[in-house]
């Protein structure tokens, strides 16, 4: 939860420092859903979590931070969605939430895997 905190924090500084066009363009994209925002902040927390832990393999993580840096989170979260509901994977489970957005962001186990001599 405090990391959660955190992130919010920064994520609102940000927000401040964006120059008022950036922001007016925000403002003309229609308000997402109370389920939307709700899907968001939980594969927010999911990445948050990914990028820290020791047990995520780095080739992941570079691949997220990636992503996450060129393009907007409400992309990457709805391509995550759309790809959980395709697979059927069980949204409630942070492995296959964390495999379909790594997935969309371009993560290719077998281009990850060292190879089999």
């Amino acid at each position: 939860m405090r990391t959660l905190r955190l992130a919010l924090a920064s994520a609102s500084a940000a927000c401040l420092a964006l120059p008022a066009p950036l922001l007016a363009q925000a403002r003309t994209q229609p308000a997402p859903s109370q389920a939307q925002m709700e899907r968001a902040a939980e594969n927010f927390r999911v990445m948050i979590s990914a990028l820290q832990s020791d047990k995520v393999p780095q080739a992941v993580k570079g691949i997220l931070f990636t992503c996450a840096y060129g393009n907007s989170f409400s992309q990457i979260s709805e391509g995550t969605d759309k790809l959980i509901t395709e697979k059927k994977l069980d949204r409630k489970n942070p492995s296959q939430v964390l495999s379909a957005m790594a997935a969309v962001c371009g993560f290719r186990p077998e281009a990850a895997a060292p190879a089999k001599k």
